[in-house]
């Protein structure tokens, strides 16, 4: 299983130095090549109210890419819970 959004998702290609790591390639593994795509919050936000809602340096499980700001999220990234 590969989700239809990997060569497009903006998290996959952020930035090359994080792109590298190990822990995108773990999430990459985890959610974008497994079953667990469809527990994405990036693919959850962006169905329900559209890509451009989903910040680029959300990770798959919601979280902001460590050293990077939630700062400019809007209400619905920060509070993925509420509406997913």
């Amino acid at each position: 299983m590969i989700c239809e959004r990997l060569d497009t998702c903006p998290f996959v290609s952020c930035c090359s130095a994080y792109e590298e790591s190990a822990d995108a390639k773990g999430f990459i593994k985890i959610y974008c090549k497994s079953e667990k795509m469809n527990q994405c919050i990036r693919k959850r936000l962006s169905n329900k109210f559209g890509p451009g809602i989903v910040p680029k340096n959300m990770m798959p499980n919601g979280l902001p890419i460590a050293q990077t700001s939630t700062n400019d999220w809007c209400d619905k990234a920060l509070n993925y819970k509420k509406y997913l």
